[in-house]
């Protein structure tokens, strides 16, 4: 049977004008490291705390190691309307990109948040998510840990790259 690298490609917007700067990990969190083509599509959930469970499917993943939690910062800058940190809150919207993919992200999950709070509680699970934080406050760090569902499709072989996108604007 032939194997699958799987790891993940991600995408941030591009900072505006007083707008928040979104950092994502690196192009390889998480990797999951060679898989086993399957006969189905077959489901890997990678927790908030870097876990890998093979929750749908029969594909194989070869090494029970858990994977480096995907983890976001954002940050605001001091100049440039800077004062928008201290008063608004921040729209966070996490997507899946399926395009030119054999694998793809069909769930997100946010784990712990620091630097702020929810604004409204923290969002259910979803294939997008869109939800608020209270104002980060001027110069602070928020640090934001997610986890998500993989989907491997049949019989695939090669490198399962997972693409999404994360945007942050003020609201």
């Amino acid at each position: 049977m032939g194997g699958i690298a799987a790891s993940l490609w991600c995408l941030a917007a591009g900072p505006a004008a007083a707008e928040v700067t979104v950092t994502l990990p690196a192009s390889t969190t998480p990797a999951l490291g060679e898989i086993v083509a399957g006969t189905m599509p077959t489901v890997f959930r990678i927790g908030v705390d870097g876990s890998v469970t093979r929750i749908s499917g029969d594909a194989v993943r070869l090494s029970n190691a858990p994977v480096t939690p995907p983890t976001m910062r954002l940050t605001c800058g001091l100049l440039n309307l800077a004062s928008l940190c201290l008063v608004r809150n921040i729209r966070i919207t996490m997507a899946p990109q399926v395009s030119g993919t054999i694998a793809s992200v069909t769930m997100f999950r946010v784990g712990a948040v620091t630097g702020t709070s929810f604004s409204g509680g923290p969002p259910a699970d979803a294939s997008t998510l869109n939800f608020q934080l209270n104002p980060m406050g001027l110069g602070n760090v928020v640090t934001i840990q997610f986890g998500m569902d993989i989907t491997v499709a049949a019989g695939q072989r090669g490198v399962a790259t997972t693409r999404y996108t994360v945007n942050a604007d003020f609201v």
